[in-house]
């Protein structure tokens, strides 16, 4: 992987940008034809609009973060049930709206509800 650092308009700083490696072959339709670039310093709130490094839409880059596991310490989580794989775990908050399973990379709805007692709960959907 290849590393970079470059200025970000939207949040106004230097941020960490790596591109992954290619896959080794030319592979079939369904796999991706090159190199993706990741930042490593996305935020829940780069979120909306496009990212101004890539002109990818910004939620894109917080899921190509969270797949690569290159900075899962930057993300918050939340402890719910995986719609993909059924499991109960920390899935890591990309945005209000979706957050990211790392045990199989499924993206889920997620929201919070505020119970009468004052304690919270997150439950996902697909």
């Amino acid at each position: 992987m290849k590393s970079e650092v470059a200025f970000c308009s939207g949040c106004g700083h230097q941020v960490r940008l790596v591109f992954t490696d290619p896959p080794p072959h030319d592979g079939h339709a369904s796999l991706k034809d090159g190199a993706e670039i990741v930042c490593l310093d996305y935020k829940e709130t780069c979120s909306g609009g496009k990212c101004p490094a890539t002109g990818v839409p910004g939620i894109v880059m917080g899921v190509r973060l969270a797949k690569s596991h290159l900075n899962d310490a930057s993300f918050k989580v939340i402890h719910a049930r995986c719609e993909g794989c059924g499991q109960v775990s920390d899935l890591e908050v990309l945005d209000d709206t979706f957050a990211l399973c790392p045990l199989c990379n499924t993206t889920n709805r997620w929201v919070l509800l505020r119970l009468a007692d004052g304690s919270q709960v997150a439950l996902t959907s697909m």
